[in-house]
């Protein structure tokens, strides 16, 4: 069970980088660190995160680092606590009677059990889990320590005594995926069980985009992954997971904005795009521009 926690955290804050995101865009879009500048008052700093644990990744460069230990607010996707988890994996399974096994039909249903074994989930658990939420979990890779980007932020900000937030909340991100049609959850997890065996070649390939800080590069790499997962999950990731989520952390990451001297750490492919935060923090009259 100790991985099922360490993949619900994830979980709680992939924004499902790995089902392959896409937003339509604008390009030059350079840089992972953008600073944020309201039209009086202080800067914050706006990360663009991959939820990764590969050391590439969570070692934070010197700049970044600098305006990370600099700030006096940090904000997550999520906040990352007991709380959180326990709401996350209560949201990710059937409480009602409900089970998978009466929702896939019976292949579907076999290598889901048998992909999910490796993530240290017993089989009598399997039934539990609603399509989408397992579907999920082979999304990412299998965790090892926990230790990924933005929890190692969120554990860094919290030991430096930083005044956390989270932009959204276990029920906002769970409601998204229940209010979407049963034919499209049983989408998102059969495409997660046909690639799985390519999970390892698209993580790196990812890495390797993201550790080059090119997000136009990110939004194509994804288009192209985004082209294989059929129009169901197309119009979820787009208008649910991405759009939605958007604009509702838009609003939420106002009040920490105004106060100035906040970090704020979201997904990379949250960041670029017509429907991105960069340009709707600008379409607020922010002044944003890139750092690292």
């Amino acid at each position: 069970m100790k991985q099922l926690n360490f993949g619900i955290s994830r979980i709680a804050t992939t924004g499902l980088l790995l089902v392959a995101l896409c937003v339509a865009h604008a390009k030059e879009q350079q840089g992972i660190l953008w600073e944020v500048v309201p039209e009086s008052g202080q800067a914050s700093y706006l990360l663009g995160t991959i939820h990764s644990e590969d050391p590439r990744v969570t070692r934070l460069p010197p700049l970044v680092k600098k305006k990370f230990d600099q700030s006096k607010i940090f904000c997550a996707e999520m906040k990352m606590n007991a709380g959180t988890q326990i709401q996350m994996s209560q949201g990710m399974m059937y409480l009602d009677g409900q089970k998978l096994d009466q929702q896939i039909d019976r292949e579907l249903y076999q290598k889901t059990v048998t992909l999910i074994a490796d993530y240290g989930i017993p089989e009598q658990l399997v039934p539990m889990f609603k399509p989408w939420a397992v579907g999920l979990l082979l999304s990412v890779p299998k965790p090892e320590s926990g230790m990924f980007l933005d929890y190692v932020l969120y554990q860094t900000a919290q030991e430096q005594g930083k005044q956390l937030c989270g932009l959204e909340t276990p029920e906002e991100v769970v409601g998204l995926f229940d209010n979407t049609p049963l034919k499209t959850q049983i989408s998102l997890l059969r495409v997660a069980v046909r690639e799985h065996s390519n999970l390892d070649e698209m993580v790196e390939e990812m890495l390797q985009i993201y550790l080059a800080r090119d997000l136009d590069e990110l939004l194509e790499f994804s288009e192209r992954e985004l082209e294989k997962s059929g129009k169901d999950v197309s119009a979820l990731v787009n208008d649910s997971l991405i759009e939605q989520r958007n604009r509702n952390m838009l609003e939420t990451m106002q009040t920490q904005l105004k106060k100035g001297n906040a970090f704020i750490a979201v997904g990379a492919l949250h960041l670029p795009g017509d429907v991105g935060l960069l340009r709707m923090l600008e379409a607020q009259g922010y002044r944003v521009n890139a750092v690292y």
